[in-house]
């Protein structure tokens, strides 16, 4: 007995020295202190747009996205036009070696179309394709047509919807004419022709 009892004034000595732990704290050194980061904020990388891409409403009712050359193949002359909506397919331009793009906009349609400035093999000309979003499908609305750079086709806009005849589209196009009084004894004289829509 006596010996417990020492057991337990030792233990009780011991005790008395220690300061009670708390749970989950440090053993050693203070508590640290609860600092805050600072709000960051947030950054934002903008999306890179192609040079020359033409950004437009090809979809009715929904977000705009853009149309660019993606690719020019010289030796076989095919240009290839992609979307950033890559789910659509690309457009093949035959015998072409290049192109620009813009987007038209006509109150008889509930959409944007896009118009394909395709450079030729003879620089003297572009020639026009103009397409339109169906069914996820690009369809041509007219078959593609010529204008001469005599008659300044960065000037005009090539083609419209014929007021006179909604169905149809007026478009420009350029005819060779034998002309007398021209130094060169020709001409390019630019007409306009109402043609129907294949593609509405």
């Amino acid at each position: 007995m006596r010996y417990t009892l020492g057991v337990f004034i030792v233990l009780f000595f011991l005790n008395c020295g220690t300061p009670p732990r708390k749970p989950g704290g440090d053993i050693i050194g203070n508590t640290p202190e609860k600092t805050e980061a600072p709000d960051q904020k947030e950054i934002i990388v903008a999306p890179v747009t192609p040079d020359g891409a033409v950004s437009a409403n090809f979809i009715s009712g929904e977000v705009p996205f853009y149309a660019y050359v993606k690719n020019v193949d010289t030796r076989r002359a095919i240009t290839s036009v992609s979307f950033e909506n890559t789910l659509l397919p690309d457009i093949q331009i035959p015998g072409s070696y290049g192109a620009t793009l813009s987007s038209l906009r006509f109150p008889e349609l509930d959409r944007d179309v896009l118009l394909v400035n395709s450079r030729l093999k003879d620089p003297n000309f572009n020639k026009y394709y103009v397409y339109i979003l169906r069914n996820n499908e690009w369809k041509q609305m007219v078959n593609g047509f010529a204008i001469h750079k005599s008659n300044r086709p960065d000037t005009l806009s090539p083609i419209r919807i014929d007021p006179e005849n909604p169905n149809n589209m007026l478009r420009y196009y350029s005819v060779f004419d034998l002309d007398k009084s021209s130094g060169n004894k020709y001409t390019w004289r630019l007409l306009t022709e109402s043609v129907p829509i294949k593609n509405r």
